[in-house]
C-alpha cells in the first residue's frame, strides 16, 4: 500500500469504511486519527484526515487477534454455558482469553475452533456501544470479573464501551474489525490453568491461547515456524543436554544449573567480564538482601512492591530480596567523594535478583523468578552522557557479533508520555515557596509540597528533555535508525531497548540503556565539581544480554544446540572403535583436558555407532574417533556436525581446535 493509499480524507457525516475503496477495504482492519485508533464505522463530525491500517501491520494484527479473543470467546459460551468470561487481550504473536469454566483439554480445542469458523463464516457485524458506567454493571450483573473491570476503569458518571457481535458482547474499548468475516485464518493452539489476576488464592480460570493472521498462507507460515520452535525449545534442549532443572516443590520458578549448564553460564560471565574490562567498567560484588529502607528510598518499594521478597526478622528489621543491582552499585558509589577528573565511576557486576511472578507467568528459563543480570552502572557528569551512551552501544553491538553472524538488532526509544505521567518520577515546581521536589504521584495520598505543603505544583520535564536527547544523540551519531515510544520509558527516566531477532526470525528484547536523574538525588549522590562544589552524578543503568537466563534461551534456540564450540559444554567426544584402544583414547581425553578443552571419553562396552547415536542428544561439537591406525600414527579421525570426518596430527589438531575456542569462532573450522 502506497503512502497515498495510506492515507485518506473523510466527509463529515460519513464512516471510514464507505471512504475505502472496494479492493482495499479488506485488508483494512482500523483507522487512526489524530494519534487515535478507531473502527472502520466510526463517523467524524467534520472532515478528517485518517491513516488506514492494514491487517499485517503491526496495530493491525493486534487489533485482528483482539477480535479474534472475542470469537474465541463467543464460540466457548455457546458450547459451555456455564462459562464466565474474564479477559481476552492480544499477544506479541497471538491472544489468549482467560475464561472461569470447566477445565478442558487441548483436544476440546477442535470442537471450539470448529464453532469459530461458522460464527466466522456468517459474517456477524462487529458494533461499538457506548455506555454509561451504570449501564455496563446492569449488563455484566452476572459476571464478577467484568464488573471489576468496570469499576476499576470506568468513574461513576462516566461512559465506556462494549463491543457486540450477533448475540455476543464484551466489555472493551477496541477497536476491533468490521465483522466477523476477517476472523477467517485463526488458530486455537494451547490450553493451559491460571488464576484470576493471577493470584493463586483467587478462582481458577482456563487459559485458552490462539492466533490469527490475515490469510490462511501467513497462518501456515507461522504454524511451520512454530513447529520448528517446538523441536528448539530450550526446556526439551536442556533436558537432552542436562542443562538445568526446576523443582516445583522446593524452588519453584527458580533454575538450577547443572554442571553443562554452568559451563556455558560460565563462558557467558567471562566473555562480558572480558568486554566489560575493556571498555573501562570495573567488577564489583553485592548482597542479595537489603533493608527495606534502601529500596523505599530508591523507589523501588512502591513500584515493585507486590513482585518483591520481603520478610522481617524476630527484632522488627524488615528486608527485601533484591529485584534490582542499581542500589547495591550506589552504596559502593557512596563510599568516597569523587572529583569531576574522576568521572565516568563505572560498576558492573552478574548480579542475580529475584521477582515473584505469578505463577502462570513463570515458564522455564525465558521467566523465571530468579535471574542473574550483566548489570552496569555509571556515575557521570552532564557533558560525559552521550560518549558514554555511544560506548554502550558500540559494546552491544560487539557482544552480539560474537555470538551470531551478522545480528539483525532493532532499537527502541521510550520516552515519557507527558501527557499520563503519574507514574514517572519528575520534578515539580511550587508556585508558592518556589523549591524543586522530585515526586512519583502514584505513589503518594495527595499531591504537595514536602517543603511547604502546598498543592500548587507545577510539572518540570527539564531532566527528562535532557536525557531523552542524550540517548537520541548517541543513537543519531551511531548511524543506529530507531523508533520512538511514548509511555514506554522506566519509571525514573527514558531508556533504549534493543531487540536482537534470533534464527527462526522471533525479536527478542535484551540490551537496555537507561538514563537517570532521579535515583542520585534519591540517594544525595555528590561529586566535587571543577568550582569545588558539589554536583549531582547523572546515572546510568545498562545490561547487554539482559538476562543471562533469557541470552541462552536464545542461543540454545537459534543454533537447535549445537553451540559454537568456544561456548559448547562438549567440544570433544571421544570413541575409542572398540575397547581394545581404550588406552590410547585415554591419551587423546588427557591431552585435551591438559589444553582446558572440554572432552568425554566413551570406553564402555556399546558398539561405535551406538555410542555416536546416543552422544547425539548432547549435540557435541567434534566426534574424536580413535582405532588402530589411529593409534599406530598419534592421529585423531575427527567428525564436524555436517559429518565431515578428517584425519588430523593429535597435536595439530588440539593446536586447531584450541584457536577456535580462544577466537570464539562461530563457525566450526575444523
Amino acid at each position: 500500500m502506497s503512502e497515498k493509499e495510506k492515507k485518506m480524507s473523510v466527509a463529515k457525516g460519513k464512516p471510514i469504511a464507505q471512504s475505502i475503496p472496494g479492493g482495499l477495504l479488506p485488508s483494512i482492519v482500523a483507522a487512526r486519527i489524530d494519534g487515535t485508533l478507531v473502527d472502520l464505522s466510526f463517523v467524524p463530525d467534520h472532515e478528517v484526515e485518517v491513516e488506514l491500517i492494514k491487517a499485517d501491520s503491526e496495530e493491525g494484527l493486534r487489533i485482528l487477534r483482539h477480535s479474534a479473543a472475542h470469537l474465541t470467546a463467543q464460540a466457548v459460551l455457546s458450547l459451555y454455558r456455564n462459562a464466565k468470561l474474564n479477559a481476552g487481550p492480544p499477544t506479541e504473536d497471538g491472544f489468549y482469553y482467560d475464561i472461569q469454566m470447566d477445565p478442558i483439554s487441548s483436544e476440546d480445542l477442535g470442537k471450539i475452533e470448529e464453532k469459530m469458523k461458522e460464527l466466522s463464516a456468517r459474517k456477524l457485524k462487529i458494533e461499538r456501544v457506548e455506555m454509561s458506567r451504570e449501564e455496563l454493571e446492569r449488563e455484566f450483573s452476572n459476571n464478577k470479573f467484568k464488573l471489576d473491570k468496570i469499576v476499576a476503569k470506568v468513574k461513576p458518571g462516566h461512559k465506556s464501551t462494549v463491543y457486540r457481535q450477533g448475540d455476543f458482547q464484551d466489555f472493551c474499548t477496541g477497536p476491533h474489525v468490521p465483522d466477523t468475516s476477517y476472523l477467517s485464518a485463526v488458530k486455537l493452539l494451547s490450553v493451559a490453568s491460571t488464576n484470576y489476576m493471577g493470584d493463586v488464592t483467587k478462582e481458577k480460570m482456563v487459559r485458552i491461547y490462539g492466533t490469527a493472521f490475515p490469510d490462511k498462507k501467513s497462518l501456515d507460515q507461522f504454524l511451520a515456524m512454530r513447529e520448528e520452535s517446538m523441536k528448539r525449545d530450550h526446556r526439551k534442549i536442556g533436558q537432552e543436554m542436562d542443562l538445568f532443572t526446576f523443582n516445583s516443590e522446593r524452588a519453584p520458578g527458580f533454575p538450577l544449573y547443572a554442571p553443562n549448564g554452568q559451563w556455558i553460564r560460565s563462558r557467558m560471565v567471562g566473555f562480558m567480564k572480558d568486554l566489560n574490562e575493556r571498555y573501562g567498567w570495573q567488577e564489583v560484588w553485592t548482597p542479595h538482601l537489603f533493608r527495606d529502607t534502601m529500596w523505599k528510598q530508591s523507589g523501588h518499594y512502591a513500584k515493585y512492591k507486590d513482585n518483591m521478597y520481603l520478610f522481617q526478622l524476630s527484632d522488627g528489621d524488615s528486608y527485601a530480596i533484591k529485584p534490582m543491582n542499581c542500589p547495591g552499585h550506589i552504596t559502593i558509589f557512596e563510599r568516597t567523594m569523587y572529583s569531576y577528573r574522576d568521572l565516568p565511576v563505572k560498576y558492573f557486576e552478574a548480579g542475580t535478583v529475584y521477582r515473584y511472578e505469578k505463577s502462570g507467568e513463570v515458564g522455564g528459563l525465558t521467566r523465571p523468578r530468579a535471574f542473574t543480570i550483566d548489570d552496569g552502572h555509571a556515575f557521570l557528569r552532564m557533558d560525559q552522557m552521550v560518549t558514554e551512551i555511544a560506548a554502550v552501544l558500540s559494546m552491544v553491538k560487539e557482544a552480539f557479533s560474537a555470538f551470531f553472524h551478522k545480528p539483525e538488532m532493532i532499537y527502541d526509544l521510550s520516552v515519557i508520555d507527558k501527557e499520563n505521567y503519574d507514574n514517572y518520577l519528575i520534578s515539580y515546581h511550587c508556585n508558592s515557596c518556589d523549591s524543586i521536589s522530585d515526586i512519583r504521584k502514584a505513589a503518594v495520598e495527595e499531591l504537595k509540597c514536602p517543603v511547604c505543603g502546598s498543592t500548587e505544583l507545577e510539572p518540570d520535564f527539564s531532566r527528562w528533555d535532557a536525557a531523552t536527547e542524550a540517548l537520541k544523540n548517541a543513537l543519531v551519531s551511531n548511524d543506529i535508525p530507531f523508533k520512538e515510544y511514548p509511555g514506554e520509558a522506566a519509571f525514573y527516566g527514558p531508556k533504549i531497548d534493543i531487540h536482537v531477532k534470533d534464527a527462526l526470525g522471533r525479536s527478542w528484547q535484551l540490551s537496555t540503556v537507561q538514563l537517570d536523574f532521579f535515583m542520585p538525588i534519591n540517594f544525595d549522590l555528590n561529586f566535587i565539581n571543577e568550582q569545588g562544589k558539589k554536583e549531582t552524578p547523572v546515572m546510568v543503568h545498562r545490561a547487554i544480554y539482559g538476562s543471562y537466563e533469557r541470552f541462552m534461551v536464545i542461543l540454545l534456540e537459534s543454533y537447535a544446540g549445537k553451540l559454537p564450540t568456544w561456548i559448547s559444554p562438549l567440544q570433544c567426544y571421544v570413541v575409542p572403535v572398540s575397547q581394545s584402544f581404550s588406552d590410547y583414547g585415554r591419551k587423546v581425553e588427557k591431552a585435551l583436558k591438559a589444553r582446558g578443552i572440554r572432552a568425554i571419553l566413551d570406553d564402555t562396552n556399546e558398539t561405535m555407532n551406538r555410542k555416536i547415536r546416543n552422544i547425539r542428544r548432547q549435540r557435541p561439537s567434534y566426534i574424536v574417533v580413535v582405532g588402530g591406525k589411529e593409534s599406530e600414527t598419534n592421529t585423531v579421525s575427527v567428525r564436524n556436525r555436517e559429518e565431515k570426518q578428517t584425519v588430523y596430527d593429535l597435536e595439530k589438531f588440539i593446536d586447531a581446535i584450541s584457536r577456535e575456542i580462544d577466537e570464539r569462532e562461530i563457525q566450526q573450522t575444523l
